[in-house]
């Protein structure tokens, strides 16, 4: 299985000191990747949510790339609307370049509208948007001499270089849990990426999923479901109760991870100070204890 971490970009442990302590103890611990979020702007709305400090996932990357040897990086989920298709295929390709071949692009399409009225984007427009710069970034990476007409982008007789050093191009995995969604993931994507969901709804995602992708005449069995969820590793003392699912002792979460791959999740992106109220209170000590002891305690035990 695949197994991340989400680095502390955002919230209130939000440093330069912590996301490198993470993505290097990340490495060294031997996880395969770690993620950004994406968020340009925080609504006031959102800020309860996320936090006033929200670093640039690209930046962030870059960063982390220069700090890290081997870990691959990926983004969890860029928002397709919210920057033109040419700037985040050049950004992208060029991260995946000077990384060494290590960038996974997760994407999709949004649901912050304050987000995009801020932007000037519109918020009805984001499905067809994403569907097009999705292919957008796909001839940047692929065409020696990009071509697009579409209904928002329209080029030609440009060159874009660097491509990425992955080829064709880095893994797409696309978030969401729509009939929308499902069908992206189907004709873009390499992984479905859903995102804080229940398992049994993971289950019936995933069916859909591999039933479009195989209409569309792709191997399902070739296609990876990567869940992101919440991760606590409690060592000592009791889990909360109720427990929600990965936060508990490593006997409970080898446990939980076989309801995960019985829904056909083939890896995971954790995060382990956002997204529940059991890991919501950690801070920077916390997080390291955590990927630590899933490290030693947990990953060997559900390889």
């Amino acid at each position: 299985m695949h197994f991340g971490v989400g680095l502390p970009h955002f919230r209130r442990l939000a440093s330069t000191e912590a996301i490198v302590t993470v993505a290097q103890q990340a490495e060294a611990l031997g996880f395969d990747s770690v993620w950004v979020s994406d968020h340009i702007v925080v609504p006031r709305s959102a800020i309860p949510r996320f936090g006033e400090v929200f670093f640039e996932p690209f930046t962030t990357l870059a960063y982390v790339a220069g700090k890290t040897r081997r870990i691959r990086l990926g983004t969890s989920v860029i928002i397709l609307p919210y920057r033109h298709p040419l700037f985040m295929g050049k950004a992208l390709a060029t991260l995946d370049v000077l990384s060494g071949g290590r960038l996974i692009v997760g994407a999709a399409v949004g649901w912050l509208a304050e987000e995009f009225e801020a932007l000037g984007i519109p918020f009805a427009e984001r499905g067809a948007r994403s569907d097009e710069a999705l292919k957008v970034m796909r001839a940047l990476w692929t065409e020696a001499e990009p071509r697009f007409e579409g209904c928002f982008f329209r080029f030609g007789q440009i060159r874009a270089e660097p491509k990425p050093l992955q080829k064709p191009h880095p893994p797409i995995w696309i978030g969401g849990n729509s009939p929308a969604a499902f069908r992206r993931a189907a004709e873009f994507a390499d992984a479905w990426h859903p995102s804080h969901r229940p398992v049994e709804e993971i289950a019936a995602g995933a069916r859909q999923f591999k039933a479009l992708a195989k209409a569309r005449g792709r191997d399902p069995k070739s296609l990876e479901i990567v869940a992101r969820a919440p991760l606590r590793v409690i060592t000592n003392g009791d889990a909360p109760e109720p427990r929600p699912l990965l936060v508990g002792t490593p006997e409970q979460i080898v446990n939980d991870i076989g309801k995960y791959k019985e829904a056909g999740v083939t890896g995971f992106m954790f995060d382990t100070y956002y997204g529940n109220p059991a890991v919501n209170d950690q801070d920077l000590k916390g997080v390291l204890a955590t990927i630590e002891a899933f490290s030693q305690s947990v990953r060997p035990r559900v390889q």
